[in-house]
């Protein structure tokens, strides 16, 4: 079985891990990046290799790729690839955004805590004036390891998080990378908690997960800090998340949630696609990485096979659906 990997970046440590596990189930996985695909007539390729020539694409990441996310969901639409995450193939890389996010789960009746998504700075000053702080304010586009997201305890912190957005417009102009145009931020009520938890589901299901104990409470609210506790999960954790996951079509998910020490009701924080895995394989002992393979594997199957059989009509030549494909006989 032949598994595009596809990426945007490059995190060594998750693609080593990918590509050890890859090793050990007698998968190839190729890493594919947006910018080294191309479109030659009604094809996209991978230096000479057809995309279609996969058994199936997995999303390691999208990110700002929004082109080539829809260019490569339409391919796949037209010659039935199958895909991992699902909702790639549905809504879009759109989805990933926080006000969209909310709005699917709030709609699906999944408990999320309440929110407003306004468009300027300036309309966030104003919404603000309305609400009991302290509040948690989002970028829609988002933020890897929290750098999105924003701590509100008194308005006198909005002139802060000014200046903070401004420092990285500032920082990347002297870098002479692409100026960032901060706008849509999503408010989000703080829902009252003694530690957050992290869940990891791959195709719906809870594999596993984590409690974050509080932390000190900064402006930037860095996810990956905070003593992390080794717990059995209760099950209204794991059936929320798995609900989240579901209704929102990510099929490998890392997501946060709360349980109100007011209303011991739990509350979807966040919902992750592509997560991170480092400390989650560090903290319960559950080997992210294959788990996702193994998941990726079972869904590509048929596709794998029916390719199989096909390579073996035109070419006479059988060969094991798992085993690396010589193309050549393709």
């Amino acid at each position: 079985m032949k598994i595009a990997y596809l990426h945007r970046l490059t995190f060594d440590e998750s693609e080593k891990r990918f590509q050890e596990e890859a090793v050990a189930l007698g998968v190839e996985l190729v890493p594919v990046k947006y910018r080294k695909l191309k479109v030659v007539g009604e094809k996209i390729l991978f230096g000479e290799m057809d995309m279609k020539e996969f058994d199936g694409w997995y999303f390691r990441s999208v990110g700002s790729e929004l082109e080539w996310s829809k260019l490569l969901q339409l391919y796949a639409r037209k010659h039935n690839i199958p895909m991992v995450d699902e909702y790639l193939k549905t809504e879009g890389p759109l989805r990933r955004f926080k006000s969209v996010m909310s709005w699917q789960l709030t709609e699906a009746g999944v408990l999320y805590p309440k929110s407003a998504y306004v468009e300027s700075f300036k309309d966030l000053e104003k919404e603000l004036e309305t609400w009991a702080l302290p509040v948690i304010v989002k970028l829609s586009a988002g933020g890897r390891h929290g750098r999105g997201t924003f701590w509100v305890r008194e308005l006198s912190d909005l002139e802060k998080l000014k200046r903070i957005l401004e420092g990285r417009k500032e920082k990347a102009k002297l870098a002479n990378k692409k100026i960032p145009i901060f706008r849509g931020f999503l408010v989000q009520e703080y829902i009252k908690n003694d530690g957050d938890y992290r869940v990891m589901t791959v195709g719906y299901k809870c594999i596993g997960g984590f409690k974050r104990q509080m932390k000190e409470e900064k402006l930037i609210l860095n996810k990956s800090q905070g003593k992390s506790l080794g717990i059995d999960l209760p099950s209204d954790v794991m059936e929320t998340a798995e609900k989240a996951a579901k209704v929102l079509g990510v099929e490998v998910a890392g997501t946060d949630l709360v349980r109100s020490t007011e209303t011991g009701k739990i509350y979807i924080i966040e919902v992750n696609e592509a997560p991170q895995f480092k400390v989650f394989e560090k903290r319960t002992k559950i080997n992210a990485a294959r788990k996702i393979l193994e998941y990726c594997i079972n869904k590509f199957r048929s596709h794998c096979e029916l390719r199989s059989t096909e390579a073996i009509t035109e070419s006479g030549i059988a060969a094991s659906p798992l085993a690396p494909r010589n193309d050549d006989n393709l």
